[in-house]
């Protein structure tokens, strides 16, 4: 289902100042794998519209991309967020660096969020994000990424 709208409406609430907008390189990676070229195009122009790319507060090798990382010396959170299960590894990149952002995760996958919720991570679905703009809809894509609370609310992924 297209969300007719919810860009204009994420834009707006973004160049207000209202919203901030951040991803890492594991959200631009998982989006680059997308198969159809169409829904993968507009989902990164989307993206890099209205976001601002931040590095990963942590490293995982085969997922990190060097130049996109930090070091982090939170092991215990990062490994509770993977679950100690190796292909959780990317999901907890994100949701670690949201904790380290002090955001709230934005994700419609319920495990993830509740290893969120469980290191004290603010989770959020998509719908809940767009609720938040003035955007309603009864439906919503899956989508991970992160809201901060304050005066400009931000956005990571």
């Amino acid at each position: 289902m297209e969300l007719l709208g919810a860009f204009e409406a994420l834009r707006a609430a973004v160049s207000s100042g209202e919203l901030e907008i951040l991803f890492t390189h594991v959200t631009v990676d998982e989006m680059a794998a997308i198969p159809v070229l169409e829904k993968r195009q507009r989902l990164l122009i989307f993206l890099i519209a209205i976001g601002r790319m931040i590095d990963t507060s942590s490293v995982c090798l085969d997922v990190s991309r060097l130049d996109f990382c930090r070091l982090s010396d939170d092991d215990g959170a990062f490994e509770a967020l993977r679950s100690n299960k190796i292909s959780h590894s990317r999901d907890a990149l994100i949701a670690h660096t949201a904790l380290a952002e002090k955001c709230a995760l934005v994700t419609n996958e319920k495990r993830l969020t509740a290893r969120s919720r469980d290191q004290g991570i603010e989770v959020l679905t998509t719908a809940d994000l767009l609720a938040l703009v003035g955007f309603t809809t009864a439906t919503a894509p899956s989508a991970g990424s992160g809201v901060n609370r304050g005066s400009c609310q931000n956005v990571a992924s």
